[in-house]
């Protein structure tokens, strides 16, 4: 058995090793259901690497149908259909407007601009921002009330908590087909599917936090005779709030690509003009957007990385 001398003073004291775990018949019971598992999921998702060695080429005819990317629906002044009846000015600017310049304008940002590149680029921000925002909203108050150290009652909690639970199994597509059979195709939807999906989520991650908290802070507040509310405020919002500064970026970084997959259904964004490129066969416009929403998704985990650096 190894050991370890310290000198103390005039002394030398041998310190020996904690001897090494046994392992019994129960470890490697464990370790063979295991490796069973992962041998009955391999073979559940058919991996074939040697169908995939066979299948390079075609990838890289695929990859070199793309390049290089056509870039000329986000350059090309004939992609955005300008109203002939108005300037480029008086289509960007607050201007006032003839009735039948308004009415040009209002449908063009309405209809003609949301199916560019540039336009469905920004509609999927919004619809991230959006949602993340109304997420937040609502998840804010639901965690504290799903964590089990500031809920008003436990029945409080065993509700709110398989809520949450029974909502998160809802994949946000399958959102976005149920809100887009209620208020039709469009941004809407797809807003209101990531709305829900991302406040069941902050929920959950929120209320873990809550439970984490330093109790004996909320003990120094609630000593002084604070209710219930100022120990929320000034017990366990500080000590969740880089928390939550954090759940929310992070979230707002997944809508981002979330919102561009529920375009795929009709609920607005990038995704739709993808899906509609890759399905007519258009795979260097196909390739450009493809571009475009990996920049989107770089340049908000770079903003959002800085800013979290700021403020957590």
């Amino acid at each position: 058995m190894a050991q370890q001398t310290i000198r103390e003073g005039e002394r030398d004291i041998f310190l020996e090793a904690p001897p090494a775990p046994r392992r019994g018949t129960r470890f490697f019971v464990i370790i063979g259901i295991a490796l069973l598992l992962l041998a009955w999921s391999f073979q559940g998702a058919k991996l074939r690497p040697g169908e995939l060695i066979q299948g390079i080429p075609q990838i890289a005819v695929t990859v070199g149908r793309m390049l290089p990317p056509d870039f000329s629906k986000v350059t090309d002044a004939k992609s955005y259909f300008f109203p002939d009846n108005l300037s480029l000015t008086e289509l960007l600017l607050p201007l006032p407007l003839a009735a039948s310049q308004a009415r040009s304008k209002q449908r063009w940002w309405d209809n003609t601009f949301p199916q560019t590149v540039v336009g469905a680029t920004l509609e999927t921000v919004q619809m991230a921002l959006a949602g993340t925002f109304l997420a937040l909203f609502v998840a804010f108050p639901v965690g504290f009330l799903a964590a089990r150290n500031t809920t008003p009652h436990p029945l409080v909690y065993h509700i709110v908590r398989g809520t949450l639970n029974f909502l998160r199994t809802i994949p946000d597509l399958a959102l976005g087909l149920v809100f887009v059979a209620a208020v039709g195709l469009g941004a809407f939807a797809g807003t209101l599917a990531l709305a829900i999906h991302t406040a069941t989520v902050l929920g959950k991650l929120l209320s873990e936090s809550v439970e984490n908290i330093d109790e004996g802070i909320v003990e120094a507040i609630r000593a002084t005779g604070a209710g219930y509310a100022q120990i929320l405020s000034f017990a366990v919002l500080p000590q969740i709030l880089p928390d939550l500064i954090s759940f929310t970026l992070y979230r707002l970084e997944t809508n981002i690509r979330a919102a561009s997959v529920l375009g795929l259904i009709g609920a607005g964004g990038i995704g739709y003009l993808m899906s509609t490129s890759f399905r007519t066969f258009q795979y260097q416009e196909a390739a450009a957007i493809v571009a475009v929403l990996i920049a989107l998704v770089m340049l908000v985990d770079t903003l959002s990385s800085r800013l979290r650096n700021l403020v957590v």
